[in-house]
């Protein structure tokens, strides 16, 4: 089962939700002020042919759009851009996107401003001199990678970047916490998408979290930006997605979030669910401007 919400504006927090106060004990009590301020006030509830012995034709090249826009390019620059975000690409790779489905709109023909909420990304070949690099797309022949780029990445200050931390310290720390392979690193660095971070941290006050993992997408470059997808394998200790009532029940709650904490991507899978959102330049930002 895959959700994906349409790009949006509109309101940008929600009301709190209290808390079930289903995991009593000495955490809750330590770590309530830290996750009460952080994330109470802006979250709710065909046959082959033999061969005759004659001269063999050489295999067809891959094609001009999929030799300069590979699949996973392509996959990224339709999925990962919010509402009002863009890329901006040469000529030839800008026709051979939208050739390959890629809205005209978000390859605009000259540079476009971007702010926190909405990202102005590059496509280019040659490393930058300043910017994140996101993504990397190799491309079949001898054509270099392909560089997506953010130009203009909006950094964490002091005061978003101790925010990160105290709520990443508070999610492990709480004992009902269960983090598999790389989840631990990830939450010990803080180098979370705080509006990811704030749904993780409302979890696990409510009943407990079980983390899987927080993949990347194909070309991504790890710790490029906060990670902004992770896949949620337990709720109270029930495993997901094997106990479907407790499956149907986050979906639900994740499905009642508003902006920006309501995610982009919401799908079952065999791991358990995969929450996703979209890039942002500074989500730390954003998430500022509906926290107190």
């Amino acid at each position: 089962m895959r959700r994906r919400r349409p790009r949006r504006g509109g309101p940008r927090h929600a009301a709190p939700e209290p808390g079930s106060g289903r995991h009593p004990g000495r955490w809750l009590a330590a770590g309530a002020a830290v996750l009460a301020v952080a994330v109470a006030v802006v979250l709710v509830v065909g046959p082959g042919r033999e061969d005759d012995g004659g001269p063999t034709s050489p295999a067809p090249a891959a094609s001009s759009a999929a030799r300069l826009a590979p699949d996973a390019l392509v996959d990224w620059v339709r999925t990962q851009l919010p509402a009002g975000g863009t890329v901006t690409a040469e000529p030839e790779l800008r026709t051979a996107l939208t050739e390959a489905g890629v809205d005209p709109a978000v390859l605009p023909e000259s540079g476009a401003d971007g702010d926190a909420g909405a990202p102005a990304l590059v496509l280019t070949g040659a490393p930058p001199g300043t910017g994140r690099v996101l993504a990397r797309f190799d491309r079949p022949g001898e054509a270099g990678p392909l560089l997506l780029v953010d130009p203009a990445p909006v950094e964490p200050t002091d005061e978003e970047r101790e925010r990160r931390e105290a709520l990443a310290a508070a999610v492990l720390a709480n004992p009902t916490t269960a983090v598999e392979g790389d989840s631990r690193a990830v939450l010990e660095s803080a180098d979370v998408d705080a509006r990811l971070l704030s749904l993780v941290a409302a979890l696990t006050a409510r009943e407990g979290v079980g983390l899987w993992s927080f993949p990347l997408l194909p070309g991504e470059e790890p710790g490029a930006a906060p990670a902004r997808r992770v896949v949620v394998d337990s709720l109270g200790g029930r495993p997901i997605p094997a106990d479907g009532a407790t499956t149907q029940r986050l979906v639900a709650w994740l499905d009642a979030q508003l902006a920006p904490f309501a995610p982009d991507v919401v799908e079952v899978t065999g791991e358990g669910v995969l929450v996703a959102f979209a890039y942002l330049p500074g989500p730390d930002a954003v998430v500022g401007e509906v926290s107190p």
